[in-house]
């Protein structure tokens, strides 16, 4: 064993992370695009989507995996703004601007530009369907702006797009009515941003951050017992959706608690590997099962520290707008028929037009939207004292999309 691995050996996370070189970025849009690969199969009628065959009958599907380490590392990197220099306002107002302005324009867009083409194809008329007394095209942008809904005591109705459907389109597709099918575990994300914003309010990032594993452990005691007693979680747990919101958070404060021991976790190629291994056994096999919410993290974190693939966001972070639009592009092209010769084809497109999609997403929306991350409305609407300037004052921040592209403000959701 030579001195550079006998150091890395010994290295941790906090050595092994280097905010501005790595992956990560590179990751984001992977998962992105294996959600869209996943979601191929049954929206272009090919059969279920992808999974492991885990022998104990838990199914992990492609789109669980993808989503589950968005999740990670959306709390590796949510972690990691909460405990800087930011107040909870400016966290939040960061949050705000990564996440629903993309989300509001992609809902204007489904319902203004894709509702209208899919009813001319589908009925003849573009403008039939602002006519449809439920579920317009109007009530779902409105309905599903706020993201969330009071709708009953059902997990899924208070925090799932209130309503998929648009006037009864898409009654023929392999999967019929559901518009953008991979909404609904944005408000899942919303809800951790703010319990961090919550955690970081009371003090617990910087002087009580043993409550966050403690907060983990909990997750993973509820993550056991689905697994071990499906019949008993159903029985406590019956709301719609909290399997999924469960997991969900699992893996989230899985990745805080990567960030706020960083120092104290070590990070070794023998520790990768053995990561990989567990969780390979774990999904295919179903023995070590419990193991899961520890391996996999550690190994995606570990593959984002080092994979030789950096600053893959320079020319922009694409992840985003491919996840939020990818949906009801493949929708679209059932409609038209597209699938019929085969999923080669079917997902060749869906990547092309996403691809565009998420491209005028990040250009147009997006990135100039994060250009207000450092707004300050009291300098704005308060007179200045303070001389003028012979010279004008130039900013990078007036000029980059992000002062720091991995303060966590560029995270993707974890959607599904």
């Amino acid at each position: 064993m030579d001195a550079a691995e006998s150091r890395e050996n010994k290295a941790s996370f906090a050595q092994a992370f280097d905010p501005r070189e790595n992956a990560f970025a590179f990751l984001r849009l992977v998962l992105a695009l294996l959600v869209i690969v996943g979601h191929s199969f049954p929206l272009g009628g090919f059969g279920s989507e992808p999974s492991l065959p885990a022998l104990s009958g838990v199914r992990h599907s492609l789109g669980d995996f993808a989503v589950g380490m968005f999740f990670v590392l959306s709390g590796f990197l949510i972690c990691r703004s909460a405990s800087g220099s930011l107040s909870v306002g400016r966290f939040l107002w960061h949050r705000f601007l990564r996440i629903f302005p993309g989300f509001w324009v992609c809902l204007l867009v489904s319902a203004f530009v894709f509702a209208p083409i899919a009813c001319a194809i589908e009925y003849g008329s573009l403008f039939d369907v602002f006519r449809s007394p439920t579920n317009s095209p109007q009530s779902y942008v409105i309905g599903n702006a706020a993201m969330f809904h009071a709708r009953g005591f059902s997990l899924n109705s208070i925090m799932a797009v209130s309503s998929s459907h648009i006037g009864g389109l898409l009654g023929h597709n392999p999967l019929p009515w559901i518009i953008n099918g991979s909404l609904w575990t944005l408000p899942i994300e919303i809800l951790c941003y703010l319990a961090v914003a919550g955690l970081a309010a009371l003090g617990v990032m910087r002087r009580a951050r043993i409550v966050v594993p403690v907060i983990f452990v909990l997750w993973c005691g509820l993550y056991e017992f689905r697994h071990l007693n499906p019949e008993g979680f159903r029985h406590y747990f019956p709301h719609v959706g909290f399997p999924a919101f469960s997991t969900f958070c699992l893996y989230f404060f899985a990745g805080a608690v990567c960030f706020l021991y960083r120092e104290k976790i070590p990070y070794s190629k023998a520790l990768f590997i053995g990561s990989v291994g567990v969780a390979a056994v774990s999904l295919t096999v179903g023995v070590l099962g419990w193991l899961i919410p520890i391996a996999l993290p550690y190994a995606f974190l570990c593959l984002g520290f080092k994979l030789p693939i950096r600053h893959f966001d320079a020319k922009g972070d694409f992840s985003y707008g491919a996840y939020i639009y990818g949906f009801p592009v493949q929708q679209g092209l059932a409609l038209v028929g597209v699938h019929e010769a085969g999923v080669g084809l079917y997902l060749v497109c869906t990547l092309l037009i996403t691809g565009v999609l998420a491209v005028l997403s990040y250009r147009w929306i997006e990135a100039p939207c994060l250009r207000w991350k450092n707004f300050d409305s009291r300098a704005t609407f308060q007179p200045s004292r303070r001389p003028p300037q012979k010279t004008p004052i130039t900013s990078t921040f007036l000029t980059a999309p992000y002062s720091d592209r991995n303060d966590g403000g560029t995270a993707a959701p974890i959607i599904l």
